[in-house]
């Protein structure tokens, strides 16, 4: 199943006003993609194991017969393999799903996408942009602010990849600045445009900042930040 798909479906039926739920865990009988625990294997009894029927000393059937190795076959009647260990694929799946917390501030007729260190956006951050959306229009708004967080949920079926977690983010960027009509996109830091595919989004202007955190500690860097920003008001 696609995750822009699924994303796409979500933005279509949220235009409608219609909210469509979407499971947090694989639901009951459903197939994960990976599987949560390693495959069980079963043994062919052992010569040890099978019950040897009596035999009378000198009879064609009295000399020892070698012992015959059956191979272990798993569930699916395959010949086995080598067993999965704690770094198999399951694991490395697991720790390559990428964590994004981005705040997305429409304010001065731009979006500004600023990436947040935790869950939670810190206060001084949107003052911030509050305060060089005014410098650069000259009036005074309420900044309107879109969290985007992923992964969006745990469930395994759909795809938790890095390349999937760009694509959700460069088209929800996309949507905000096709629906609340933005002239620019604003990149606070190098990280904000890291996970952003280029080629969707030629044709917008973008601004590049030093990050949030860069411009609060270290005021000089304010200036080249307006130097970068006056282009937008011209």
């Amino acid at each position: 199943m696609s995750t822009v798909r699924e994303l796409h479906k979500l933005a279509c039926l949220d235009t409608l006003g219609l909210q469509l739920l979407l499971a947090r865990k694989p639901l009951p009988g459903a197939a994960p993609s990976v599987p949560a625990v390693p495959m069980v294997r079963i043994a062919a009894a052992t010569e040890r194991e099978r019950p040897v029927s009596p035999r009378v000393a000198g009879s064609p059937g009295s000399a020892a017969v070698p012992p015959v190795a059956v191979p272990r076959v798993d569930i699916g009647g395959t010949a086995s393999a080598p067993a999965a260990t704690s770094r198999g694929p399951a694991a490395d799946a697991t720790t390559s799903i990428p964590v994004l917390h981005m705040a997305a501030v429409v304010a001065g007729g731009c979006l500004w996408l600023d990436p947040l260190p935790g869950p939670e956006p810190e206060p001084g951050r949107l003052q911030l942009i509050r305060a060089m959306a005014f410098a650069l229009v000259r009036k005074q708004e309420t900044p309107q602010l879109k969290r985007f967080d992923w992964p969006l949920h745990s469930n395994r079926q759909l795809d938790l990849s890095a390349s999937a977690a760009a694509a959700a983010l460069t088209g929800f960027v996309l949507r905000q600045i096709q629906d609340r009509d933005c002239r620019a996109l604003v990149l606070l830091g190098p990280d904000a445009g890291e996970h952003l595919l280029q080629p969707e989004l030629d044709g917008v202007p973008i601004v590049r900042l030093p990050a949030a955190t860069e411009l609060l500690s270290r005021p000089q860097s304010k200036r080249d930040a307006w130097q970068a920003l006056a282009a937008l008001g011209r």
